[in-house]
This record gives C-alpha cells, structure tokens and sequence, in this order.
C-alpha cells in the first residue's frame, strides 16, 4: 500500500514577516468577531459616501461657470501687488543692457487702476516742479551721490515696478542735498512708498519738512518722534504694527495717531502713494486717492522750511530683509492758477496729467488736475480750447511727436467720457519735444517739459 500523505490546511510559512501577518489575522479576528458586523457596516457606508461625493465633484465640475482669462490674470496681478520683490542684480537692467542703449524697465508695470477710482482726488500738484528724484544717473547698489546719511541704502529695482528705488534696511536718516533753499508758502509733495514682506512690527517710516540751519540739525530733527520748536511736519507709518499706524506731528499743533490705515498695511497692502500739499497754514494729506489728514492750522502762516528728510527705523528687527523702499520724489512749488491763466493770458500748462511711460494711457492720480479744467469749462460754456501735448527730448523725435499727439487726444477723451465736456468744444494736437520750457538735461527739467498746454481758442 502506497503511504498516504497529510497536507496541512493552512499553507506552510518560512517567512517570518508572513508569519506576523497571520498571527495579527487570527488575533483580529479571536478578539473582535462580536464586532466585526458593525465594523462591515462602517466599510460600507465609508465606501457610499465616496462613490456620492465623487458624483457631487463631478456635477460641480459640469455647471461651474469657467472664470474668463483676464479675470483670472486680474486676480493674479492683485495677489503679486501684495509682495515687494527685488529684482536680482544680476538680471537687472542696468547689468544686461548693452552699452549705449537704453534699459528697458525690469518687468512690465502693473495695471493701473480706473482714473474713477480717484473721483474724491481733489490734490492738485504744484505749478513748477523743482525736484524730480528717479535716482536714473545713479547706479544700482549705490547710495545715491546727491544725498546724505550716517547710516546705509542702496538702490535697487523691483519686479512689476519701474525704475530704481531706494532701498532703506536699517534705521537711519537719509535727505537730498540739493533742497536747501526756502521753499514757498505753497508746494506739493509726492512719492511712492514700498514695505516688504519681512519689514518688522515696531519698522517706522518718516517724511520730515523742517526748518534746519546745518546738517546737524538735519540728523537731529529727521529722527521718528523729535518735534522741536522750529517749524516742521512730520509724517510716520507703520505698516507692520495694529494693521498699519499713522502719525503725525507739527511744532504748532503737537501729534496725533490713527491706526487700521488701509492704504499701508501688511500684508495686505504693502505700497502706497503719499501727496503732501502745503497751502500755507493749511497741510493735506493724501494716501493713494484717500484724503487722510487735512488740517486747516498745521503751521505758522509764514513758516519757512527748507529741508526734506526721510528716516528709517527698525525694519530688519525681526528680519534681516525687513526694508521700505520709496521712489519717484516730486517736489513741485507754486499754487496754479488755471481760472486766472487761461481766461486772462489765454492759455495755461499743467504736469498734473501724468501718463504711464511711452504710453497716453492717464494716470489716476491725475483726476484732480483734470477736475479742475473740466469745472472751469463747465462755468464757462462759452469757452471752447486747444489741447497740447508736450514731450522731453529723450528717444526719437518721431516717436516724441506721435506720443504728444495720442496724448493730448485722450486728455481730450477722458473731458469728454469722464466730466461729460461737449467734444466740439475741444480740440487736440501735439509738438513733441519742439517747445521747451526747461532744461532736458534733469529729472526736474524734463518732467516740467512734460506737460499738457491748454491754449483759449
């Protein structure tokens, strides 16, 4: 008879690992068999669920309205404007243009807002501009040559913004030496201002206008939170610190603060446009299109100031990157007077109406000028103008002439559409950089050559 052999039920193990796995088996299913219905019963209602939300996710996808491409790139744009990038310096454009060209902006400028954003803008710069500061004739990494200071900065570019930009990490006063004369009981002063992601909670940022005798002077009173007595106003932000912080202080009124400014905050809105306006006693404020101060007895009605200074203190305290940046200074003296120029001289020229670079698209800031003029013809139906734009003599003067005349143009359009100006009452041309009334051979001169002319017909 043949030996029968007997076979196991269960396979035979060798490995070890595959013997762990069926003692945790059999242990599962010793200790847990009273349970192992409702543990079923969970199985399969976790299994339902899925097959139901993966149904709602594809009906979700079926009926939701696709969002149309340039509302998406209108998104992205707003969240870029939320971050303050350097441009590195080694793709910048001073470091990648070839020599004798011009360089072109780093990256393409960020969409300007409608002009009817700024429908409450009544600021109305100066007459003649006497400091345009684009540090263009100073090198990136450079502290600029005409200013001064005993701490540091250097100059820098940044994605989606043009031109160059000071860049201010660390605390420090730093003041252009070139304002040192009296400047008039009327002026205007405008800058753009930047704060980056790591500037820090207790980081301040000031403007100062004083009255100082020497340099000295200049260091001690240009300090966050020094007032004394000679005539000055004083300017702080905080961006960082109760969702943005203001102050402000003057010799004659003493100071006062505001917290929740929603024109600089981090990190919500880390950039801002700052229009001063001195009418002698009287001081406005302006951040973006948003009037914040307008006080009727800031200053004496014949106080002298004749320096401009700025300070930093602390940004890098919490981060060695923390740093504010500002850029495009203007400083512009004199009050206009349009009713009086146009109806009286017959004519009368404005570099109020700004424009984007080698573009006639208007900037919003440029709705109080505008406002301006479109009031004075609203009083006067009778009055029909030329419109006139001007350029400087950088580039070609064939491009220059083209560039003047769509300018002009849409001035003309923007009376029309916006302020509701009769178009047949309005006419349009321009003269490239054939008619200067300034140098060309400074910032200051060549934004004054900038201009728009409105001549009585």
């Amino acid at each position: 008879m043949r030996p029968v052999t007997l076979r196991p039920a269960y396979p035979k193990i060798t490995n070890p690992f595959q013997m762990k796995k069926y003692m945790l088996i059999l242990l599962v299913s010793t200790y847990c068999a009273p349970g192992q219905a409702q543990l079923l019963d969970r199985v399969r209602n976790r299994m339902e669920q899925k097959v139901v939300d993966k149904i709602d996710e594809s009906i979700d996808k079926a009926t939701q309205k696709k969002k149309p491409k340039n509302e998406t790139a209108k998104e992205k744009t707003a969240e870029n404007e939320k971050v303050v990038t350097e441009t590195p310096a080694s793709t910048s454009p001073e470091s990648t243009a070839p020599a004798g060209t011009q360089a072109a902006p780093a990256t393409t400028a960020a969409p300007v807002r409608d002009i009817n954003s700024y429908s409450r803008f009544d600021f109305i710069a100066g007459e003649k501009v006497i400091v345009h500061e684009d540090f263009s004739r100073d090198a990136l990494g450079d502290f600029p040559s005409n200013w001064n200071t005993r701490s540091g900065a250097e100059l820098v570019t940044i994605v989606n913004r043009e031109g160059k930009w000071l860049r201010m990490g660390q605390s420090g006063i730093f003041y252009p030496e070139y304002i040192h004369d009296n400047l008039p009981e009327n002026f205007t002063l405008q800058l753009e201002l930047l704060a980056n992601q790591h500037v820090a909670g207790i980081g301040q940022w000031t403007v100062s206008l004083l009255q100082t005798k020497d340099t000295d002077e200049k260091f001690r009173w240009g300090e966050v939170g020094q007032i004394g007595d000679a005539a000055n106003f004083k300017l702080t932000l905080q961006p960082a610190s109760s969702k943005g912080s203001m102050y402000y202080s003057t010799n004659l009124i003493g100071s006062q603060s505001k917290s929740n400014v929603a024109e600089f905050n981090m990190p919500d809105k880390p950039s801002v446009k700052i229009s001063i306006w001195r009418q002698k006693q009287r001081v406005r404020v302006y951040f973006d299109s948003t009037k914040v101060l307008d006080l009727p007895r800031a200053l004496d009605a014949n106080a002298v100031m004749n320096t401009l200074v700025f300070s930093s203190s602390n940004p890098e305290y919490d981060h060695k990157e923390g740093a504010f940046f500002m850029g495009d200074i203007r400083l512009a003296v004199g009050a206009p007077n349009l009713r009086n120029k146009l109806l009286t001289e017959g004519k009368f020229s404005t570099n109020g109406i700004l424009f984007d670079v080698n573009s006639d698209r208007i900037k919003p800031e440029s709705f109080g000028s505008l406002q301006d003029i479109a009031q004075l013809l609203k009083e006067n139906t009778s009055l029909r103008i030329q419109i006139v734009g001007h350029t400087d003599a950088d580039g070609d003067d064939h491009a220059n002439q083209d560039l003047s005349v769509r300018r002009a143009a849409s001035v003309k359009e923007t009376l029309t559409t916006t302020f509701g100006i009769d178009a047949s009452r309005m006419q349009s041309s321009g003269k490239g950089k054939s008619q200067p009334i300034d140098t060309n051979d400074t910032p200051a001169g060549k934004a004054n050559n900038r201009r728009v002319e409105f001549i009585k017909l």
